[in-house]
């Protein structure tokens, strides 16, 4: 009896474990998002991740943003288990993404981007300052690159070994996780046949021009906080001070011994920055 009960008990919690949140399909434009909402509160918290990632890179700080904020993380164009849509430039995701925010989020926004999430965030921010009231930004694109890329066009050599490297970091970045989330019926057509995170990836370096705010970044009026890794290679914190200077009313947090993903790699880091930005009124 003694072995057989500890077994059974086990058993039992293998069992009865269920993920902790259920994701939705919801649109955005002409195509359908994966979507997670948690949380409450009078603000929502609209999580935009970074290229080749999924709304699964915010694991570690939705549930504690969540006990404070609405949160609402998802899925791009494209990635993860959304819909592909007609394109990846950057005009046409914000579009789309201007359209969420009228059909699925209610009263003031605060865009949290990362990389070209962050891009996407600060681009949609121009785009809707009667939604958007502040910004909080993860080493985001738009200004630069780092290796040398900060002037130039990828080219066809270089699409292909990101699409190729992005098919061996799906081993790593996972799109779906049932011990953490469960996923509606009704997959949109087309997202896991074949190629196509591969082809999507693709067309993304094709279509999405990853220093298109360089010039727009001192147009943005809402408060924001940028956050960057101190030892992010891909997008230097060089790149980050120069943005920070742009911006008229920002600050910029550097978290020492952080790559290019500090909300991944010290998430208890950046969610004490993301809760003080927000609870303080000094930059306003």
């Amino acid at each position: 009896m003694l072995v057989v009960l500890p077994l059974m008990v086990l058993v039992d919690r293998k069992w009865t474990h269920r993920p902790a949140y259920q994701s939705e399909w919801l649109p955005a434009g002409n195509v359908h998002l994966r979507a997670l909402r948690v949380g409450q509160g009078d603000t929502t918290l609209v999580l935009i991740h970074g290229y080749g990632e999924s709304l699964l890179a915010f694991r570690g700080i939705i549930g504690p943003l969540a006990r404070h904020f609405r949160v609402n993380a998802i899925d791009l164009p494209g990635s993860g288990l959304s819909e592909r849509p007609a394109s990846f430039a950057l005009d046409s995701i914000v579009d789309d993404l201007s359209d969420f925010l009228d059909r699925s989020t209610d009263g003031p926004v605060v865009l949290v981007g990362h990389s070209m999430g962050g891009e996407i965030a600060a681009a949609l921010a121009l785009k809707r300052p009667d939604r958007i009231v502040r910004l909080v930004l993860i080493a985001p694109a738009g200004f630069g690159l780092g290796f040398g890329l900060a002037d130039e066009a990828f080219s066809e050599r270089q699409r292909e070994l990101a699409a190729w490297s992005l098919k061996v970091r799906g081993l790593i970045l996972q799109t779906d996780d049932p011990t953490w989330i469960t996923d509606p019926p009704g997959l949109p057509s087309g997202v896991r046949a074949g190629n196509a995170a591969r082809e999507a990836a693709a067309a993304v370096l094709r279509d999405f021009d990853f220093t298109a705010l360089k010039d727009r970044y001192r147009l943005i009026q809402q408060p924001t906080l940028l956050l960057w890794g101190g030892l992010d290679p891909l997008i230097p914190v060089s790149i980050g001070r120069q943005i920070a200077e742009a911006i008229p009313n920002c600050r910029l947090v550097v978290i020492g011994n952080s790559w290019h993903r500090p909300h991944v790699e010290q998430p208890e880091r950046v969610i004490h920055e993301i809760e003080n930005f927000l609870s303080t009124k000094a930059m306003e």
